[in-house]
């Protein structure tokens, strides 16, 4: 095992534009700025992909939830793999994406309290 080993293989990465819960966002752009070394699309890559793996997909409802129409290159797998689990759970792609982001968001902050 190399130290080159935690890198992935270059990928296609596609861009697409969705819309993604404001507060969200928001925590993600903080999080890129302030705590990890990668850009808000390695960051939703990173919440997809757990996503794929788990399939945590607990439907989510917010009172009052405001989106915003963001752009993110994704890998192409990660992009496959999102159109596989909306063909499973008959889910948009959007809100896929919103789950994962919370689903890794609400890890991150079980973390933070220990």
């Amino acid at each position: 095992m190399t130290c080159f080993s935690r890198f992935y293989k270059r990928e296609k990465l596609i861009s697409r534009t969705l819309d993604i819960d404001e507060e969200l966002y928001l925590e993600l752009e903080r999080l890129s700025n302030e705590v990890y070394d990668a850009s808000i699309s390695k960051l939703v890559n990173a919440s997809i992909e757990n996503l794929i793996k788990t399939e945590n997909i607990q439907i989510y409802e917010r009172k009052k939830t405001s989106y915003v129409s963001r752009s993110f290159l994704i890998r192409y797998s990660f992009l496959e793999g999102l159109y596989n689990l909306k063909r499973k759970y008959r889910v948009p792609i959007y809100l896929l994406v919103n789950i994962a982001i919370r689903n890794v968001l609400l890890e991150e902050l079980e973390e933070k309290n220990k």
